[in-house]
């Protein structure tokens, strides 16, 4: 009896770490309140074999943000290029790369690479929203669910038997 109760205990702490992860893929699939999300433009994808709606893994991109800070650069850039041809002038500085975000996760047609992702932040990451991350999401929620049931009556057997063993 004991066994099947720790074998039940066991699988609810499994279906219940299931059915967390699962709630966390889905939140970071569809940009939860709460969560850093962002929508990024300019996006280049470097996978050139993609079928048609498929998930790209990693694209590179820019927020609106990182646009008007690069645009900024580059007439600072300008401006400063000019000032060094001046005689006694500072030496010449070169042009700073543009600013560009990385994520994973991104939808592609398998034609060409989408005008615009949302994505979320995790840790360090970027993940776009996807139906494939959702979709991920969801059968981690439905794994942890049926764990946890199945945990759950588990221990409910071993209790009616302990309780019927007890009445004889």
């Amino acid at each position: 009896m004991d066994e099947v109760r720790a074998a039940g205990r066991s699988g609810r702490g499994v279906g219940a770490l299931l059915l967390m992860a699962g709630g966390g893929v889905v939140a970071v699939g569809t940009g939860a309140p709460g969560l850093e999300t962002e929508t990024f433009t300019r996006i280049s994808c470097h996978e050139t074999r993609v079928e048609k709606g498929g998930t790209v893994w990693h694209c590179f991109g820019m927020s609106r943000a990182q646009i008007e800070t690069a645009a900024e650069l580059r007439r600072q850039a300008r401006q400063y290029a000019l000032i060094a041809h001046r005689p006694g002038g500072p030496p010449r500085r070169p042009e700073p790369p543009p600013l560009r975000t990385r994520f994973t996760f991104v939808d592609h047609d398998g034609r060409e690479d989408p005008v615009e992702v949302t994505a979320t932040r995790v840790g360090s990451r970027w993940i776009a929203h996807a139906p494939n991350v959702v979709g991920t999401g969801v059968a981690l929620l439905l794994a942890g669910t049926g764990v946890t049931v199945s945990g759950a009556l588990r221990v409910r057997a071993a209790r009616s038997a302990s309780t019927r063993g007890r009445a004889a």
